[in-house]
Order: C-alpha cells, then structure tokens, then sequence
C-alpha cells in the first residue's frame, strides 16, 4: 500500500471512528481498503482516495450513511445466541424484577442497543410472553436499534430463514408462521411487543428514547468501539439505566476493572452487570470562584446523557424523615416505582417527598401526575435549583418546551454553577443550528469542569465523571466547528 493510500485509507478511519464509532486499527486499513474499494466503484469512482475525501469532506448523508453501514458492519445473529446470558435472563434477573413490578407499575422497558436484524430483541420479547401469563395487563416495551437502517427495515418485517434458528431449540418455532421457501415470519402478538429505530451509539444520544430502562442488552457491538467511545457509551448506559437496572454486554468486550457505578454478576458463565448506589461525591465549594455568565439566547436542551434517568438521590442533603419516605427511597432503588410514590407520598408536607414522587411517575411514564408533584413541591420550596431541573427534564418529555426552558433558567437563576444545566442548553442550542450559543453554553460547562479532578463523579449526573462529561462536550464542539 503506498504511502498516499496509507494517508487517505488512516483518515478516513478516523473519520468512522467519530462518525460512526467503528475502529479500524492499522493493521485493518487493508480490509477498510477493500470494502471501500468495492462501495467506490458502485458510487462511480474509480480512484480510492478521490471516493474517500469527498465523503470525509462532508456530513455524511443518510443514503451514505446507509450504504457504509452495510458495507462495514457485521449483522450476524441468531435467535437465542449465547445460551447463557438468556438463561441468566429468564431465570435470575426477569423474576425478580417482575415480581417487584407486580406490586404495582406492571410496566417493563428492555433495550436492545445494536439489535441488527431483530433476533435478540424478538428473543427478549418470547421469554417474557412465557413468563407472564398475565401479559395483556403489563405494560411493555422493547426497543430494538441500529446503526443500519437496512438491518433495521429487515427486522421489522419479522420475516427469517432457517439459518436465523441455528442452535434453537425446537420450541422456539411456535412462535413462527411458515412462508414457505425456507421462511419463517415471527406471530403478530411478538412482533407487537419490539419497537425499532435507528439510533448510532457514537453520536446519538437518545436520551428520551432510551431513559427509564430496566434492562439494555449490547452485546458483541462494543468489539470494534475506541476505547474512548466504549467508556462514552458505557456510561450512556448506565445514565439510560434505572437504579438496580442490568446491563449484558460480551465478557471481553469492557475493562470491568475501571467500570464506574456498576456491580458485576456471574450467573453460571454469563456476566451481567448491575447499576449500583451512585457514589456521593460533594460539590467542590466555589467561594471566591466568578460564576460562568449565562449563555446569552439558549434554550432547554433534550435530556443529556449524563441525566436521562430520573436520580433519587439529586435532591436537597440528607435530614431526618419519616419512615414511610425512607422505606419509598429505599422502594424506589428497587425500581418499585408505584410502591415508591404511594409511600412518598404520606408525607405530602415534605417539599423532597413530592419530588420523590416526581421522579417516580416520571420513570413510570406518567408525565403529568409527575409536573403536578413537581409543581407541589416547588409550591413548598420555590428555591430549590434541584426540583425546577426535575420540572425542566419531566416538561421536555411532554413535548412543552417553553415551559421547560422557563423551568431550567429558573434553575440556572437558582445556581448559576448548575454544570449539567448550561451542559444541556448547549446540547439543544447545538440542534437547533444556534452555533453560536451552543459555543457559550458548552464553554460555560466547559469551565466549570476545570474545578473537578477528571476521575470524579459529578454530582447528580449518574455516574459521570468529569472526564468524560468533558471529552462528550469538546467532541460536540468539533461537531459544531464541521458545521
């Protein structure tokens, strides 16, 4: 390979590192090479290099997105693939989750992150029908993404050959329709339960989509991530997590040992990892310290990774309180929402008992049961920077902006040191082509971080460190200067 090929074939790897989280390491450039090569000559370009910087010198459309996709992702999967980790699955994580869920809720979100052409989700989606007999009453959802919309498009159609079966056993088939020709199309009642939608784990952040998950499968995707975006990722994940919530990811797949926030289970060869107590860090104190200026023209911003969940524990310093709201903090760490609301809610008197039962109707889907909590609690305590935040992230994901954004700069009046805030200002300015104030909020965040050590975790931003809060906004900031 000439040394020219060699500058092109490496930038361009860099490129889909940032733009599409694949690593293609030196000794791969032969193969990127190759599949390039190939998807070149179907675009009309003979010369390598001309084919690679004139995609590298633009975003990359959605019909070039699509065809990268299919070209350098792998889509190999079966139903059932690594026995093990469904058997951890149906047997030690589901029943216990279903029978807190029993007491009150019965709802269920289940992520597959990476879900290529459908099969694990659909395969989620039959353990729980033979788990629950009671399914009609529960409330489910298993989302189902991917980077590749043509992976995705087959998924939906729930249509298979025999090779998807590999290794299946021979139950599994009653949830087919033959076609004939060797196919097979999943039953309406399972295909009902899986949602798709295309989502790329390197740049989207998918906050409203994915919060509030009781279980995210990834497995086999993280393979080929940097390093750095497995860590960006990971900790996406644990921010899409509800407390206790499980993660599967390949047991090679993370350096369990620099993990944050999670704690690793063995079931019989099959790991799992589950989101712990979120370490209690203090705020560093900031006397003395000139507060960042407010970014001038920015609006609410969509729930940003470091927050999609509602935390528990992101209200006001520990006092004493009545039993009935210990036990519904203790409830809610257990994702017994409804339980948790019911019991907060014996001490309406409490501005953080409301706010505690804001979250919980929040992480259960019940919006505006949730704005009214919120709203009583701010009745109470009108200057808790903490609860106007809370409102901000539960009226975003009603759809009322305006009123979100009244909410959140009511906060930043509150605390004009709310990192997570001017964070999230800069993240919607961002995507509303705002540049400008995108720069100021991001540079706001920017400077607040510089009082953190990079390993520390950031209050109320779960798990997040500083680190890598600060490596997710200087990569939007080189998004927005390719702009």
């Amino acid at each position: 390979m000439s040394g020219h090929h060699q500058h092109a074939l490496s930038s361009f790897a860099r490129f889909i590192g940032r733009n599409m989280g694949l690593h293609f390491p030196e000794s791969r450039l032969p193969d990127l090479a190759q599949k390039m090569t190939a998807l070149g000559r179907e675009a009309g370009f003979d010369d390598l290099d001309h084919y690679l910087f004139q995609l590298m010198s633009a975003p990359l459309t959605q019909e070039q997105m699509k065809s990268l996709c299919g070209a350098l992702t792998i889509g190999e999967t079966y139903f059932l693939r690594d026995p093990k980790s469904y058997r951890a699955l149906e047997q030690q994580i589901l029943p216990g989750l279903i029978a807190a869920r029993r007491r009150g809720g019965k709802t269920l979100k289940i992520w597959s992150a990476g879900c290529s052409t459908g099969e694990e989700p659909y395969s989620i989606a039959i353990i729980l029908s033979r788990l629950l007999r009671d399914l009609p009453e529960w409330k489910i959802k298993i989302l189902g993404t991917d980077i590749n919309e043509e992976a995705l498009e087959r998924a939906q159609r729930g249509v298979y050959g025999k090779w998807s079966f590999r290794n299946a056993p021979e139950w599994l088939m009653e949830y087919f329709t033959p076609l004939g020709e060797g196919h097979f199309q999943i039953v309406p009642r399972i295909r009902h339960m899986v949602h798709f939608s295309q989502l790329n784990l390197a740049g989207d952040l998918g906050s409203a989509l994915t919060s509030g998950t009781d279980i995210i499968f990834c497995r086999n995707v993280m393979l080929y991530f940097h390093p750095e975006l497995i860590e960006t990722t990971v900790a996406r994940f644990y921010a899409a997590l509800n407390q206790g919530g499980w993660l599967f990811v390949g047991p090679t797949e993370v350096d369990h040992q620099k993990l944050v926030g999670f704690n690793c289970h063995h079931y019989d060869g099959a790991l799992v990892l589950r989101k712990g107590e979120r370490r209690k860090t203090p705020r560093p104190s900031t006397k003395g310290a000139g507060a960042p200026p407010a970014a001038e023209g920015a609006l609410l911003t969509d729930v940003s990774p470091a927050r999609p969940g509602f935390d528990a524990s992101a209200s006001a310093p520990h006092v004493d309180l009545p039993g009935s709201v210990e036990q519904a903090r203790a409830a809610y760490e257990c994702g017994d929402y409804q339980q948790a609301a019911r019991l907060a809610l014996s001490a309406p008197h409490l501005p953080e008992s409301l706010a505690l039962a804001a979250r919980c109707y929040a992480n259960l889907g019940r919006y505006q049961e949730a704005r009214e909590q919120c709203e009583k609690a701010l009745l109470l305590d009108r200057l808790d920077a903490h609860t106007h935040y809370l409102l901000s992230m539960i009226l975003e994901q009603m759809g009322e902006g305006s009123a979100a954004e009244a909410a959140l700069k009511h906060t930043l009046y509150l605390d004009h040191d709310y990192l997570l805030a001017y964070f999230a200002l800069g993240n919607l300015c961002r995507k509303r082509g705002e540049l400008r104030e995108a720069e100021q909020s991001f540079a706001n965040a920017l400077r607040l971080l510089q009082r953190y050590d990079p390993a520390q975790v950031l209050p109320d931003a779960e798990g997040i460190t500083a680190g890598l809060l600060t490596q997710l906004i200087k990569g939007m900031n080189a998004g927005l200067n390719r702009r």
